[in-house]
């Protein structure tokens, strides 16, 4: 107490939604004025890794996820209100995060483009449980702020945005993004690869690509999943190159540093005439700026995404 001030009354608690393209994420996150952001609860769960993608599929799957999530978050949301975690209070705004295909930088307009679809589910998931403000923003921009956070001296790279289904790449040039480009390929194309020809199941074949052994079956498969990834890769960066080529690259995915060796694949030399460097930005690399998270249960400490949302908040808000 400071001169009869209850300090642990001070900022507000938000719920951060993490909406990508082949999982939800979720995270209880408090805010005070003197201290770093600290995560109080975070979920993350996946959608099955289809055979075929289908559009339809995606937004009912992930329309399902949020609404199963909501019991669990509400619940938690109710014991810290309560006063079971130090009497945090209640949730007073919700921030989701929204990658491709339901929300991305425009930098024509300079305002993001969503799914007008997927922000209506959205409302109509958490209105039940939490009547406060929900505003939205892109995991693109997220990303962005994460990197300027982490290396403000650098203004002049690429970052490779690698989710489920898609990759963003966001062309930075003196701190501001200078271009963006996609392509229809991410995290489900080593995954599907794995599972088709390795006779995988969606936990061995994440499990693989995350520990990044390969050997026996799986060799081939990988092997062809980097080789078509990389020329992928090349088709959607030759184009956005036209302005000037990055020397540096940051993967930012769950799996960084299978696309990062992806992405220094032999095929890819001829964009990059000067050479460079490619690294897989880790957790581990924010947590000067975000110690609070090292306290997160279980793997929550891992969950790239969610770190680099709250840094978004912590640094724009």
């Amino acid at each position: 107490m400071l001169f009869g001030r209850d300090k642990s009354q001070d900022g507000k608690t938000v719920l951060i939604l993490d909406i990508e393209n082949g999982s939800v994420g979720a995270a209880l996150l408090r805010f005070s004025q003197d201290k770093a952001p600290e995560f109080l609860g975070s979920w993350r769960e996946h959608l099955p890794v289809r055979a075929t993608r289908d559009a339809e599929s995606l937004a009912d799957s992930t329309q399902k996820i949020i609404k199963d999530l909501m019991p669990a978050i509400s619940l938690e949301a109710t014991l810290l209100r309560q006063g079971f975690e130090g009497h945090k209070g209640g949730v007073s705004t919700i921030a989701a995060f929204l990658s491709p295909p339901w929300g991305k930088p425009n930098l024509e307009t300079g305002k993001p483009d969503f799914v007008p679809h997927l922000q209506d589910v959205l409302k109509h998931e958490t209105s039940p449980y939490f009547e406060v403000p929900i505003n939205f923003y892109t995991s693109a921009g997220a990303a962005a702020q994460g990197l300027r956070v982490l290396s403000p001296y650098e203004d002049k790279y690429l970052i490779c945005i690698v989710t489920h289904e898609t990759t963003e790449l966001l062309l930075i040039y003196n701190g501001q993004v200078a271009g963006h480009a996609s392509l229809p390929h991410g995290l489900n194309l080593p995954l599907r690869t794995l599972k088709t020809h390795s006779g995988m199941s969606d936990a061995e074949a994440r499990s693989l690509l995350r520990l990044g052994s390969y050997a026996g079956q799986a060799l081939p498969a990988i092997t062809s999943a980097t080789e078509h990834y990389a020329d992928e890769f090349k088709s959607a960066a030759r184009e956005l190159f036209d302005a000037y080529v990055p020397e540096q690259v940051w993967v930012v995915s769950p799996a960084g540093e299978y696309f990062a060796h992806a992405l220094s694949h032999p095929s890819l030399n001829e964009l990059f005439p000067q050479g460079g460097a490619v690294r897989a930005l880790k957790p581990r690399h924010l947590e000067q700026h975000l110690p609070a998270q090292a306290g997160l249960p279980g793997s929550a400490n891992k969950d790239l995404f969610l770190i680099l949302e709250a840094l978004y908040l912590r640094y724009t808000q």
